[in-house]
């Protein structure tokens, strides 16, 4: 009882307000004491962190982690600095703490890692491609992602821009990416292009495939649906085992040992009893796909 009541006391918006934390002080520590580290023949952090083409050479893995988690190079503690710090950090709050109110923490986290992750490895093909000797930094590629799947979250929530200006959000971020990808594109700067249009799409896919949601966008919904209906084709027949079957149709048994686990009613029951306490996206792919088999079958049964 102990161990419960302490699991349910957790804090669900920790990790974002862990990630806030970090990024804000590893930005600063690298703003504030980079210059000092030459007089000390110690590469510079914002060296070791961000991620460049002399880390990947000596195997600096973890620069494809760190390099989201620091502010571009700046002549140290400035106005820039501070405006980037200011506004990307109340955008991660804002953003962040809605995706995990509706689908919680670790979703919010596979978002933001996934994102920025993805991001590194096409910056690192490039820097490898282009022999680029340009260190990339940078919160960009991990809150893209965010900011894709929060859209397809609540496409026709409004908000005040400008504490002023009531617009809906897939309008608004329909136009911050727009507008930052256009102009990376319009200067030739595929090293930041190629790496956020990544980061975009891994967040798009993430919203559809995992959550099956559409997009605000009716054009794609048919796109959408195919991609959907071909996921659960994989999902269904990668669970399925074809030759093996059970010895009662009022049995539900595991799928690896044959053992039985549940009767049908015991098992609809706890899975409805799930989806009422957490939401139907908390149900496993194998819960579903036994769900929706015995739904179609009682229904056929009864006809």
């Amino acid at each position: 009882m102990h161990k419960l009541s302490k699991a349910k006391s957790i804090n669900p918006l920790s990790p974002l307000k862990y990630l806030i934390l970090i990024t804000i002080g590893l930005s600063l520590f690298c703003n504030l004491f980079d210059s000092l580290f030459p007089y000390l023949n110690i590469p510079r952090p914002q060296v070791f962190l961000s991620l460049s083409l002399w880390g990947i050479k000596h195997c600096f893995f973890w620069q494809f982690l760190t390099h989201f988690f620091i502010s571009p190079i700046s002549q140290g503690v400035n106005i820039s600095f501070i405006l980037y710090i200011v506004f990307n950090m109340y955008f991660l709050w804002m953003v962040g703490s809605s995706v995990i109110a509706q689908r919680g923490p670790k979703h919010f986290l596979a978002l933001y890692l996934g994102g920025g992750i993805l991001g590194g490895v096409i910056s690192a093909l490039i820097l490898l491609s282009t022999y680029a000797l340009t260190p990339i930094a940078g919160i960009n590629p991990a809150l893209y992602a965010l900011l894709t799947a929060w859209m397809i979250l609540f496409p026709e929530m409004q908000i005040l821009l400008f504490f002023t200006i009531p617009v809906k959000i897939k309008w608004l971020i329909l136009g911050i990416l727009g507008v930052n990808l256009a102009m990376d594109l319009s200067h030739g700067d595929l090293l930041h292009f190629l790496p956020y249009l990544s980061s975009v799409l891994f967040g798009y896919f993430y919203a559809i495939l995992g959550w099956s949601l559409h997009s605000p966008f009716s054009q794609l919904h048919s796109f959408e649906n195919l991609l959907i209906r071909l996921r659960d084709k994989i999902t269904v027949n990668s669970f399925s085992y074809p030759s093996y079957q059970p010895q009662s149709r009022g049995k539900i048994y595991d799928f690896k040992t044959g053992n039985l686990l549940l009767t049908e009613e015991e098992f609809m029951d706890a899975c409805l009893a799930k989806i009422a306490k957490y939401g139907k996206n908390s149900l496993s792919l194998i819960e579903r796909w036994k769900m929706k088999k015995i739904s179609k079958r009682r229904k056929n049964q009864s006809q």
